[in-house]
């Protein structure tokens, strides 16, 4: 019976670490291919080198905070780990609401969906199976809430100085074929660099709580190398499988991206995702993206910034932690047959 729940449990995780790839992958490329800058096959081959290594090196970082660190109880157990159902439900409700959004073109994210899947995990939990002893952390929590305040507002900055600082240089190169090169060139690293953030945060967030199922209690950095392997190994197929349909959406929906305005836009998200990965803290890269494109656009003027478009985009932000919750609460209520 365990040997089927372990294989419930890393099932329940492909589907979500597959969900990254189906819908978080357009924050990499998005703005890339929805500009015409480069190809969607080129654009994925540049997602799965990068968000691999990502995942490898550094989502380790994520893995631990969510799986770890968001519930927890007084005698330092691993409460997912001691009652795997209520881990399967997380994992599932969190990929259910990923699926949904990603049919209805929501470019929603995957890590406030599996923030908000743990939260009614541990709701349960402590009200369910008091002895175990299980509590959310709300300061944790609040620390996550504020970044992710902060994320889109960071990544907006940042793409507004990016593509100002390097608008007057390239202005400057009269040849138009080295200027096209130098715009490819430019374009590449920020892809790569956000598919790098993407695998270091999501994946991170994502495969958490199956670090948490298999990990018990403290950090097993050789079993965290291996899951973040196993969720960029499930990423990869998702972006071959599922990812095109949000890439027009981030890549037209906001604002009309050329070649500079795309690399502004990747760059300042990537780098602001990733300095929150330092800090172990797990934020959105679509919120980072969105946030970066609307920023890149702002230079323009705000008439290029489509805010229907953002409000609806913002709605679904709200939603994705609050539906997560409250769909792995009914799961595991089931799950546990209360």
């Amino acid at each position: 019976m365990i040997e089927l729940i372990a294989i419930v449990a890393l099932l329940a995780g492909f589907y979500v670490a597959w969900n990254i790839g189906a819908n978080d992958s357009a924050n990499c490329v998005g703005t890339a291919v929805g500009g015409r800058i480069l190809s969607y096959r080129r654009a994925i081959a540049i997602v799965i080198l990068f968000v691999l290594l990502g995942a490898v090196l550094e989502g380790w970082k994520n893995m631990k905070t969510v799986g770890e660190d968001i519930i927890i109880v007084s005698d330092g157990t691993n409460p997912l780990s001691e009652v795997p159902r209520a881990a399967i439900a997380a994992l599932l409700a969190a990929g259910i609401w990923v699926t949904t959004a990603t049919t209805l073109r929501l470019p929603v994210s995957t890590s406030q969906s599996m923030v908000g899947a743990v939260i009614g995990a541990g709701l349960l939990l402590s009200y369910a199976q008091p002895d175990i002893g299980a509590s959310v952390q709300f300061g944790t929590l609040g620390i996550i809430a504020i970044s992710w305040l902060l994320n889109p507002m960071f990544a907006a900055i940042l793409a507004f100085i990016l593509l100002k600082a390097f608008t007057p240089p390239l202005r400057r190169i009269k040849n138009i074929v080295l200027l096209n090169q130098v715009l490819m060139i430019l374009i590449i690293v920020a892809s790569a660099s956000t598919a790098y953030a993407l695998g270091a945060n999501d994946i991170g967030t994502s495969t958490g709580v199956v670090y948490a199922f298999f990990g018990g209690d403290g950090p097993d950095f050789r079993l965290m190398l291996l899951i973040g392997l196993f969720g960029g190994v499930a990423l990869a197929v998702g972006v071959v499988t599922y990812s095109r349909r949000v890439m027009h959406t981030v890549g037209t929906g906001i604002t009309r991206l050329d070649a500079l305005t795309a690399f502004a836009a990747q760059m300042g998200a990537a780098i602001t995702v990733w300095s929150f990965v330092q800090f172990h803290i797990p934020v959105s890269t679509t919120q980072a993206i969105i946030g970066a494109v609307a920023g890149a656009g702002l230079v323009k003027g705000a008439a290029a910034v489509s805010g229907r478009k953002l409000g609806h985009i913002g709605i679904a932000w709200v939603l994705t932690p609050a539906v997560a919750c409250a769909l792995s609460f009914l799961l595991g209520w089931l799950f546990l047959g209360l």
